[in-house]
């Protein structure tokens, strides 16, 4: 295990690293919540970078269930389509933690390039995308053998990686370089770059594949790329250090959680506005949204908390107790 820390730039407060619209969508969101709780998995992740464990919150009842360690700085967490495996980006031991979710155990552990600070699972389940911000590249793991079967070098400084609904494309926020790389799964090869504004920290790919958000921390704002054209067609203004993004499964809306003011942007994705600002804990680092309940869960690296915010109202309705530096959320499909 090294101790070697991370080298990109970070921002002098970051410590993320280390009602027309609303009215509109209601009918949609309604027909997308009334799943009855045993027809899912109810579990949310929460990576602790300080305290080197990841938190098991059930969403039913908002409380954390178990704690398990993982490896040192965890940054990312993704967990698989079925909702049986959680894989944890370690950043400052070089490692993916492999849980199971059944046990809260971990399975095992997989060595990566420098510094992996963001992780993503296929579609399918067979395979794990890991960002390593130090090495510029992506690593990917065979889920069936949890070994490296390529290295994709891309941007400089990749601190966020996303994939497409279908599979096909997988996305990298370069920090560093202030791009976006796809990737092309089938050859595991860069097809394209795209510019983007200042420091992207957070990449989320809408449900149809069509459309990329990019939520860029020094510019304030949030690109919207064409993902047919690799072009970007839209800025949206957001609150202030925006760095985590997540997005609804029908599409609207898109969450950007605003680490510098301690605040989550609700954007209308179709007039590209905001129509709400949601005061959550401090130093929001991470977000996503519970696709049966429309529930949004936003890591509070400051404040140690999940705040739970209402897809309705916009209101917190919870705020959870989390481990030391909670900087990644994932959810159970």
């Amino acid at each position: 295990m090294t101790t070697e820390q991370l080298t990109f730039k970070t921002h002098p407060t970051a410590r993320r690293w280390l009602a027309r619209t609303a009215r509109c969508a209601l009918p949609f969101l309604m027909a997308w919540v009334v799943l009855p709780a045993s027809a899912h998995n109810n579990n949310a992740y929460v990576a602790n970078q300080f305290g080197n464990t990841v938190s098991v919150i059930d969403m039913t009842t908002n409380t954390v269930t178990a704690t398990v360690p993982v490896g040192t700085v965890p940054l990312g967490i993704a967990v698989s389509p079925d909702g049986s495996v959680v894989y944890v980006a370690n950043a400052n031991a070089n490692t993916v933690s492999v849980i199971n979710a059944a046990t809260n155990t971990v399975t095992a552990t997989v060595p990566v390039e420098k510094a992996p600070a963001a992780v993503v699972v296929s579609p399918n389940g067979a395979d794990v995308y890991v960002a390593n911000a130090n090495a510029s590249t992506v690593s990917v793991i065979d889920t069936a053998t949890n070994t490296i079967i390529a290295t994709v070098p891309v941007g400089s400084v990749p601190l966020s990686i996303a994939v497409s609904p279908d599979g096909v494309h997988v996305y990298t926020g370069n920090a560093g370089d202030n791009t976006v790389s796809v990737i092309d799964t089938a050859t595991h090869a860069v097809t394209a770059t795209v510019p983007v504004a200042a420091t992207p920290y957070g990449v989320v790919v809408g449900p149809l594949g069509a459309r990329l958000y990019v939520a860029s921390f020094d510019s304030n704002d949030v690109s919207v790329i064409d993902t047919s054209t690799n072009t970007v067609t839209a800025t949206v203004a957001a609150g202030n250090g925006p760095d985590a993004i997540t997005i609804s499964p029908i599409g609207i809306p898109v969450y950007a959680a605003n680490f510098t003011d301690s605040t989550v942007s609700v954007i209308n994705p179709f007039n590209k506005t905001v129509i709400a600002t949601v005061p959550v804990g401090e130093y929001p680092g991470a977000i996503a949204v519970n696709r049966h309940s429309g529930r949004v869960y936003v890591a509070n690296v400051g404040s140690n908390t999940v705040s739970v915010i209402n897809p309705f109202t916009n209101k917190v309705i919870a705020t959870v107790n989390a481990g030391r530096g909670p900087t990644a959320v994932a959810i159970q499909p």
